[in-house]
């Protein structure tokens, strides 16, 4: 059975309106589901910050990406450069962006479902 490394790289860089934050997370999948939680602290209303989860397949065969979703209101978005099939030992990244249109707290759910179980990443968030 394979493993999955799930690392999630933030730095706190400001770009203009956009901003990116920092932190790190392991996950490792071997079947069925696993949380986590993000929260991207207080951002300026229409402003918009992002953090990038590097996926790592490692184990004996592909890392098998089914889909990528998330909820959340349109206040959270994500983008990925992850084939549907991860060769052994490649990296490849999911772009998580949170742009709040009111002053108020917001939740949403990052999904990464995988052949063998999902990455299930809570989202949090303050408008200010």
């Amino acid at each position: 059975m394979k493993n999955i490394f799930v690392g999630l790289l933030l730095s706190l860089l400001p770009l203009a309106s956009l901003a990116q934050a920092n932190a790190e997370f392991e996950m490792i999948e071997p079947a069925g589901d696993q949380y986590y939680n993000y929260n991207f602290g207080s951002t300026f209303v229409n402003s918009r910050k992002y953090v990038d989860f590097t996926v790592t397949s490692v184990g004996d065969e592909p890392l098998q990406l089914q889909k990528l979703l998330i909820a959340g209101g349109f206040v959270f978005d994500a983008q990925t450069n992850c084939p549907d099939s991860l060769p052994v030992g490649q990296k490849c990244t999911v772009r998580t962006f949170f742009w709040p249109r009111e002053k108020k707290l917001y939740s949403g759910r990052l999904y990464m479902v995988f052949a063998h179980g999902r990455s299930i990443v809570n989202l949090g968030g303050r408008g200010i």
